[in-house]
Parts: structure tokens; C-alpha cells; sequence
């Protein structure tokens, strides 16, 4: 059952109409991840029965290796790479979504790349920017909507929310650098003070 907040709490909430992503309005929260309509950079592998598009999306590890004997911050725990599948089976079936939390990974890129996608299946990305007291900034949240041959790929520390899958079950391999640490690994910000309902939801995501 997708989350819903009482009728009569909805109007007072900002409402964000979902965008069609591109690698340009996205590109301040990272990169699309999808074959690009012409590269002069690909290559013919595979005895010439395949052809290679490299670095479509920049894989980022904030934190520094431990063998680094010159780490400015020890604290800082040493991250490995987690390729993992994100098995987002239950679609959300109503107009609007509710947004209660947002979450970051502050020291490492996370990229969503859709298994199968045959381009029927949808998903939507929320982000917003970090305000000048390390929270997200309410009023400045976007959305972009995404179908499941795109895959999109975080910068590291931009505020999102967890995928939004529509219209179809979506499977995702993902790829986060990961320590172990849950406050390094993801932060999550619960929208308690800005919200204007019971449910806790602070905005809506309108889906229809």
C-alpha cells in the first residue's frame, strides 16, 4: 500500500510536479546514466560484435584508502565498494506521494542502474539542496521522472529521497562505497518540523 496522508492536510503542503530528466537538469545532483545518442569516444570490443561507451557517470569515494598513511582524518572509516540489488517490487498506486525524510551518502556517489528496463516501467528521483545548516532545504526540492532504461547516479551528499517506483516493479543494481558506519555509509533527515500533517509528510509528489 503506497503511504497516504489525510485529505483535508494536502492543500497546505508545497506539491513538486514531477520533470522528464536530463543529463542537463540533472547534472547539478550528479549523471544519467544511458547510451548516448552519438560517441565519438566508443570503441568496437568483443572481436567487433559489441562497441564500449566509457565513464558515463563519475564513481566517487570521498574517503580516504587504509593503507593511506598520510589521512588527514583517521576518524574516517575506509569505505569498499557495495554492488547490491535494490528489488523495488511494490509501485506506488496513488496520484500523489508523500515526502517525510530525505537521505545523503556523504562521502561516496550511489548509482540506480534499472535491470531489464524495456522503457514500460517508471520512476521517479527526488533531490534538494543542503542548507546553510546541513539540512535539506525544503523549497528547493525537485523531482525528475525516469523511465527504467535511465539509470541516474548521486554525487555524493545530495539529499534524496529513496526511489519512487511507478506503473511497474523496477529491480536496480546499485553501487555505493560503503564503510559500515551507518551515519557515514547514509544520513537520513525526517521533515518533523516542516511538516504540516500528522503523517509527517512535508510535500507531495504529484504522480498523475
Amino acid at each position: 500500500m503506497s503511504p497516504s496522508i489525510p485529505e483535508e492536510t494536502t492543500e497546505a503542503l508545497l506539491t513538486v510536479q514531477p520533470v522528464s530528466i536530463t543529463n542537463d537538469n540533472f547534472s547539478r545532483w550528479g549523471q544519467v546514466v544511458r547510451l548516448p545518442d552519438a560517441d565519438p569516444n566508443a570503441v568496437q570490443v568483443n572481436q567487433g560484435t559489441a562497441q564500449k561507451f566509457s565513464h558515463l557517470a563519475e564513481f566517487v569515494n570521498l574517503r580516504p584508502p587504509a593503507t593511506d598513511s598520510a589521512n588527514p582524518n583517521p576518524s574516517l572509516a575506509s569505505a569498499a565498494a557495495n554492488i547490491a540489488i535494490f528489488k523495488c517490487y511494490k509501485p506506488v498506486t496513488t496520484p500523489q506521494f508523500p515526502i517525510r525524510l530525505l537521505e545523503r551518502h556523504p562521502y561516496s556517489s550511489q548509482m540506480f542502474m534499472p535491470m531489464g528496463g524495456d522503457g514500460n516501467g517508471s520512476y521517479v528521483v527526488v533531490t534538494a539542496e543542503n542548507g546553510p545548516d546541513d539540512k535539506p532545504v525544503l523549497s528547493t526540492m525537485q523531482a525528475f521522472k525516469c523511465n527504467n532504461t535511465l539509470g541516474i547516479n548521486y554525487k555524493p551528499n545530495v539529499w534524496h529521497h529513496p526511489m519512487i517506483v511507478i506503473e511497474k516493479p523496477v529491480q536496480f543494481m546499485t553501487i555505493t562505497h560503503e564503510s559500515g558506519v551507518p551515519l557515514e555509509d547514509c544520513e537520513e533527515y525526517w521533515f518533523t518540523k516542516e511538516s504540516g500533517s500528522e503523517g509527517g509528510a512535508a510535500a507531495l509528489i504529484q504522480l498523475v
